[in-house]
């Protein structure tokens, strides 16, 4: 009698397992249509059918929505959650069960009208933001923003919290990490980050700034970035570049994962360095297993998890000397007429000048995380309701000023630079610091476990330290929490150290302060 009670509990399951699946999979169509929606508005789609379309990724996001907190989920969820079940699934199942219970549990809070109403008002945001770019305009996007916080605000109080209300913000994008915990973190990058600038702008050494003046054709410069793409590891059968305003990185699926880039003739950093900072997020997007991708355990372990990957393509590889003894022929080869007389110094000191400067995607490595800090202030005090909408403007650019010791000339270089807050991203900027301090743990341990690293940079064999990252980082999807996955990795949890201690000794090398 055992025995069939036995087999009846695992048929059971498996039918269970069965049906688990089948809205999983109808959940990640959606998804996956919705993003490719928002991939081609922001590509191809033609201006003035972007409003329309932002209805129709509304109902794709908002079928999901339902789904994901539907009555018939809530019982599979609650029936997985019953021991005899539990402790039988594998733990992919186990895992992705624990995502969608905590999803439930939060996101059922929310109506579903007002979800949709919100995906489609993010949608029209983003076109009204880059028009209020472009023209230097805060007012046309302003009413746009303050309902954008608005929801967000409400959605902190009803996904609940402890302590701060942007700590529910912060979680959808970095579990478990706080504003408590990152005061503390962010204080002390502060701080360290202050003081090597100040060692730099005191040294006696400038770095030779020729090539600023420089100008590299728009059409060379995208042969290099499918080149530099396809060296590092990113797979274009199952992946492909194109142009966008912001470059971004959307995963459909692993099969498909599509980067974008920006080019500028008069300034190539954009488009080098931000190619193979999305390269870095397109190889973590296109490595997460198939076994894994249709369940809530198919992702990245965290939004911070995500961003050390491009961070550590773009600064730890790219602005490497390594990198650029390999590159530096072939890229001299490609612009012949430009840059045929640049020296392996030059190069290397031109692309990790430091600088304070307006814009973040194109702020030297040492500064760039203060932009971050900056965005990370603004934010909390703005779902705080320490402060409006109507005053970020100036708010951002005292804070700016303070903080890096200039300020914006107009809203274009200051707070219109990002898309992020027009896409209702509110929690996310933060990821991007934290990015910066996982890569360099990470790098730390890669060191140690292939000590050719800076050989095969230098040779420009990438395929030992992708393969490395495959498996201890893209392989786990997000059965650990980015917190564990590091601790499982490296052996110790978040810190600033190595970070500080891997800036400093690369520009006391260049500055030699």
């Amino acid at each position: 009698m055992k025995k069939e009670d036995n087999q009846k509990e695992e048929n059971q399951l498996q039918e269970l397992l069965k049906r688990y699946m089948e809205i999983s999979s109808k959940i990640q169509h959606y998804r996956e249509m919705a993003g490719l929606a928002h991939w081609d508005m922001a590509t191809y789609a033609p201006k003035e059918g972007r409003n329309i379309r932002s209805e129709a990724l509304g109902t794709l996001s908002t079928e999901a929505f339902k789904m994901s907190v539907s009555p018939e989920m809530q019982h599979l969820l609650g029936e997985f959650s019953r021991e005899k079940y539990y402790n039988e699934l594998p733990e992919k199942y186990q895992k992705s069960i624990e995502k969608d219970v905590k999803h439930l549990e939060k996101f059922q809070k929310i109506p579903e009208e007002e979800y949709r109403d919100y995906v489609i008002l993010t949608s029209r945001a983003q076109n009204i933001w880059e028009k209020a770019k472009a023209d230097d305009d805060f007012e046309i996007f302003r009413p746009y923003l303050e309902k954008i916080v608005d929801f967000n605000r409400r959605m902190s109080e009803r996904l609940g919290y402890e302590g701060h209300a942007y700590n529910a913000l912060l979680d959808r994008f970095e579990e478990g990490m706080t504003v408590e915990k990152l005061d503390a973190i962010f204080g002390e990058l502060k701080e360290g980050v202050l003081n090597i600038l100040n060692k730099i702008q005191n040294a006696s050494k400038k770095p030779n700034k020729r090539l600023e003046s420089v100008k590299l054709p728009v059409e060379k410069q995208k042969i290099l970035s499918e080149k530099i793409l396809k060296k590092i590891g990113y797979d274009f059968e199952c992946g492909r570049l194109d142009e966008s305003i912001h470059p971004f990185t959307i995963g459909l699926n692993p099969k498909d994962v599509r980067v974008t880039t920006r080019y500028q003739e008069d300034f190539f950093k954009t488009a080098l360095f931000g190619t193979i900072h999305e390269g870095g997020h397109g190889m973590y997007e296109q490595n997460i297993p198939m076994e894994l991708f249709k369940t809530s355990a198919g992702s990245a372990a965290s939004t911070g998890m995500h961003e050390s990957q491009s961070r550590f393509w773009e600064n730890v590889v790219g602005r490497s000397e390594f990198f650029w003894k390999g590159l530096l022929p072939e890229f001299q080869e490609l612009f012949q007429e430009e840059v045929k007389n640049v020296s392996l110094e030059e190069m290397v000191e031109y692309i990790n000048i430091v600088e304070p400067s307006m814009i973040r995607v194109e702020a030297d490595e040492l500064t760039y995380s203060l932009h971050i800090i900056l965005r990370y202030e603004l934010e909390k005090d703005l779902i705080g309701g320490k402060i409006s909408v109507e005053e970020l403007p100036e708010r951002w650019n005292e804070k700016m000023e303070d903080i890096l010791g200039i300020k914006p000339r107009d809203n274009r270089e200051g707070v219109l630079q990002d898309m992020h807050w027009a896409g209702g991203m509110i929690g996310y900027f933060p990821t991007y610091a934290l990015g910066n301090l996982y890569a360099l743990q990470l790098t730390k341990t890669l060191q140690e476990d292939v000590p050719e690293f800076n050989s095969h940079i230098e040779h420009q064999n990438f395929a030992p330290i992708k393969e490395w990252m495959v498996k201890k980082v893209h392989h786990r999807g997000s059965l650990r929490t980015a917190e564990e996955l590091i601790e499982e990795i490296t052996g110790e949890g978040l810190t600033v150290k190595p970070y500080l201690s891997y800036l400093d000794e690369k520009y006391q090398k260049i500055y030699q302060y």
